[in-house]
């Protein structure tokens, strides 16, 4: 199998964090640089109208911005102040798509679809009661998320759904991370939804998580009988209890050849592929787990995934796309919106 290009590149309430994190990311490589200045860090966000949004606020109401916003630009939920926040943000931003024009005449123009979608990334934001500062800081992140793309090799990954798919997720976990636990469903029901090529990649915290290695091992050792998928159902269905002994009991379960399995997992071919996953993500900046790649840019939250997904398929010349799943529900345990519209995914190796 050829290198495919995968993702970077989603945060419902219950998944609203960065996952589990190195126990020294401050000393990896790996760790995510920091966009924000030391002025930004203090400007966090903060509910209601005091602090340093009500600073940004006092601020535009006494200097207004002479132009107005596009009349594409739905300004629902927000406040004058926070309008004018706004409009500021865009006049003094340039078009993230690259042109030699303001972000504002971007949106204007309505020829870049990345603006239209940061537009409503800064009202979100100035809802959450962030202020001008913190927000045009996270929002250069952003832009450097959405428009940076990274390969990565899945020669040898395990994968479900078709391997010629026009999208392609890589998702790089570790068993034992309690936020991989509550994604995997959801991602899981995610591929079927959308029928998209998913290949997992094997992510262990080593210092974090005592037994992520070997779970990963287990795994990939079960796919050498053809039982990764299953083997790893099980692993998050009981990543509380990742001992030797109990992984053997899962193995025995699966019906797989006892000596065989516990001869790869202890082995060095086990060692190397998750070596190299693990390398392969350290590459990739990934600083934490769960973390996505769709096509190329990555995704660290479930919302995030599935709105990469729509894009690139839409990119790819898909006209009708299936309603959007409710990603919240399928991550609290409930059963997600739209699930079985789809025909079920032909899994993989």
């Amino acid at each position: 199998m050829n290198p495919r290009v995968a993702p970077i590149v989603v945060a419902v309430a219950l998944l609203a964090t960065t996952g589990c994190k190195h126990a020294d990311s401050a000393k990896t490589a790996s760790a995510t640089p920091q966009v924000e200045t030391q002025a930004a860090k203090a400007d966090t966000a903060k509910p209601g109208k005091s602090g340093a949004k009500a600073d940004d606020k006092a601020a535009a109401q006494a200097k207004p911005k002479a132009a107005g916003l596009p009349k594409s630009v739905d300004t629902k939920g927000l406040d004058p102040a926070e309008v004018k926040i706004l409009t500021g943000i865009l006049e003094d931003q340039f078009d993230p798509c690259g042109k030699p024009r303001s972000f504002k005449d971007a949106v204007a123009a309505g020829d870049c679809a990345l603006a239209t979608r940061l537009v409503r990334f800064i009202s979100h934001k100035l809802q959450q009661g962030y202020g001008k500062r913190k927000i045009v800081a996270l929002l250069l992140r952003e832009i450097e998320r959405l428009n940076t793309v990274v390969s990565i090799d899945t020669d040898g990954a395990p994968r479900l759904g078709p391997a010629d798919s026009k999208v392609t997720v890589v998702i790089f976990s570790d068993f034992q991370c309690p936020f991989c636990r509550k994604a995997h469903k959801p991602l899981l029901a995610l591929q079927k939804h959308y029928n998209v090529a998913l290949y997992y990649k094997h992510y262990p915290l080593r210092q974090a998580h005592e037994h992520a290695e070997g779970a990963a091992r287990a795994a990939w050792a079960a796919q050498q009988q053809g039982k990764f998928w299953p083997m790893h159902d099980v692993l998050f269905a009981n990543n509380h209890a990742l001992t030797w002994d109990k992984v053997q009991g899962y193995a025995k379960q699966l019906g797989l050849d006892a000596k065989k399995f516990a001869a790869d997992v202890k082995g060095e071919a086990s060692k190397k592929a998750v070596d190299r996953d693990y390398n392969q993500g350290r590459e990739a900046q990934v600083d934490g787990t769960p973390t996505f790649f769709i096509n190329g840019r990555r995704a660290e939250t479930l919302e995030q995934l599935q709105d990469a997904i729509r894009e690139q398929l839409g990119l790819a010349g898909v006209k009708k796309l299936p309603d959007a799943m409710d990603v919240g529900a399928a991550a609290a345990g409930e059963a997600p919106a739209g699930e079985g519209k789809a025909a079920a995914a032909p899994a993989g190796h």
